[in-house]
């Protein structure tokens, strides 16, 4: 609960930041870049973690899966993000005008915006917090390994949204990038959902974090691109407050449906994650096609390209 407090409160205001540090023109990227390094770093810490279970047990006595080494772990992370502290002190602030859109505009967005996050938060709590579960449950795979198949998982969507930015919807332009690769993702998901193979639910699983990792920076940049310099850490911490009580929602619901079904309760968990991203990629399509963010205020480029008509 409180890390989830903090990061609300540090993604929103790092999120605005970037943002305004950034220039219109290159923002998708910037956000593809910065998602990109999180992914990477998660994958070095899946690695890690796994590679240390063994060795962290016998020097507690204890074996890989007793909680007092999973108390290690999780302890030795929490001293890692501790760090951070240390670059952000380093952060020269960047000036920000008082300028706001106009408060029917703006609320119109928000509700827009709110929809779409809702849908995504629910789809996402559905299964996502449970990968390591559902790799360690339905295939059996040991502690040790499973830090390695997650950071699979973490080094696709890095390179998804290392090019998406950069090579999609600079093409294609905002909206239809996000609508096309959100949309390509779904069989994916489902034939992850349905395969009793291991190789395939992996190889399925990275495709779609490519995809959808991809898109996430894209839609970061569409999003904080709408509102002026002084609304964006306020709509980014609403958007995010909404995102992670519809999780919350997905995530009881779908412990729920394991408890009854057991390990194939996630097959259930996927299809509901797909039905709610299909909704959300169609509500995006219906919502934001003709949209222009014009939250920068003086600049007439955009994030990047929109669709029109």
């Amino acid at each position: 609960m409180l890390v989830g407090f903090g990061g609300i409160i540090a993604s929103s205001s790092g999120a605005a930041l970037l943002a305004d540090a950034t220039d219109a023109t290159r923002r998708a990227t910037r956000f593809g870049q910065q998602i990109a390094l999180g992914t990477t770093a998660a994958f070095l810490s899946s690695a890690i973690a796994g590679a240390l279970a063994a060795p962290v047990a016998s020097l507690l006595g204890a074996r890989p899966e007793d909680a007092p080494v999973l108390r290690a772990l999780v302890a030795s992370g929490g001293i890692i993000a501790a760090l951070s502290i240390v670059p952000i002190l380093a952060i020269r602030a960047v000036p920000v005008a008082q300028h706001t859109l106009e408060a029917p505009t703006r609320n119109d967005l928000v509700r827009r915006f709110l929809a779409i996050e809702v849908l995504f938060g629910f789809g996402a709590g559905s299964f996502l917090p449970f990968v390591n579960l559902f790799f360690a449950d339905r295939y059996g795979v040991p502690f040790s390994a499973l830090g390695l198949l997650l950071g699979v998982l973490a080094v696709a969507g890095s390179i998804g949204a290392l090019l998406h930015g950069r090579f999609v919807a600079s093409r294609l332009g905002a909206i239809p990038s996000i609508v096309l690769v959100e949309t390509l993702s779904l069989p994916f998901a489902l034939v992850a959902g349905f395969t009793g193979a291991l190789p395939v639910a992996v190889g399925a699983l990275a495709v779609r974090h490519f995809l959808m990792f991809g898109a996430s920076g894209t839609v970061n940049a569409f999003q904080l691109s709408s509102f002026t310099p002084a609304e964006r850490a306020g709509a980014n911490a609403f958007f995010a407050l909404a995102w992670s009580a519809a999780n919350a929602v997905g995530a009881v619901l779908s412990g729920a449906i394991r408890a009854r079904l057991g390990p194939d309760g996630f097959t259930v968990n996927l299809v509901t994650l797909v039905i709610a991203y299909g909704l959300a990629a169609l509500l995006t399509w219906r919502l934001f096609a003709t949209h222009e963010p014009s939250g920068d205020v003086g600049a007439r480029t955009l994030a990047v390209p929109d669709s029109r008509g």
